[in-house]
Parts: structure tokens; C-alpha cells; sequence
């Protein structure tokens, strides 16, 4: 109810208050659970992803830029986190320092 514009409280409101934040604060773990899922998902395809890339021979993985080195240092990486991350950095620091090999003019194979 209100009177000239103030809001008067009922005995009932702060237990209103309460359940709305208790369900509020649900909603927000079950979020971070949800995204928790995903992630140990998206981590185990790409892991899957990687067992794929060994059967490869040495040729093939050479054309995408990557070793065998490089794909046992990414299995070697903790259960939960991405090795696909350690891939990337490792192509990427082979072609900066072939790229400056060249531009100090002598050319990495």
C-alpha cells in the first residue's frame, strides 16, 4: 500500500527479500556450474582433438606448423586446462623467430 508516495512494509517483506536473494543467489551457482560443465567439455574435445593430430605422420603435422614435441608438451598439460593454448604458443614462437631469422637474413628451415 501506498500513502502520498511511501511504500509501507508489510511484516511478510523481509522474508520476501530473503527467498528473492536465496533464489537470485541459486540461479548465479547453478550459472557457474553450467559454464563449469561447458568448459570440462570443450576441454576434453579438444583433448580428443589432440590424440587425433598423433596419428598423424611427421609430414602432415609439419604443414600445420607443429611437432611431435609440441603435441606431447600439450598432453602434458594439467587435466582441465585447454592444450590446444600450448600448441598455439608454440607455432607462434617458431614463425616470429623464423620471421626474424629472415629479417636478419639468415633463414631458418
Amino acid at each position: 500500500m501506498t500513502y502520498h508516495g511511501e511504500t509501507r512494509r508489510t511484516p511478510f517483506a523481509p522474508a520476501g527479500e530473503l527467498v528473492a536473494a536465496l533464489c537470485l543467489s541459486a540461479v548465479g551457482v547453478a550459472a557457474k556450474g553450467l559454464q563449469s560443465v561447458k568448459t570440462i567439455g570443450r576441454v576434453m574435445e579438444r583433448r580428443q582433438m589432440m590424440a587425433e593430430l598423433s596419428h598423424l605422420d611427421d609430414h602432415m603435422l609439419r604443414d600445420i606448423g607443429v611437432t611431435r614435441a609440441d603435441l606431447r608438451d600439450a598432453a602434458a598439460t594439467p587435466l582441465f586446462e585447454d592444450p590446444t593454448q600450448t600448441l598455439v604458443t608454440r607455432v607462434r614462437e617458431r614463425r616470429a623467430a623464423a620471421r626474424l631469422a629472415a629479417w636478419r637474413g639468415n633463414p631458418v628451415d
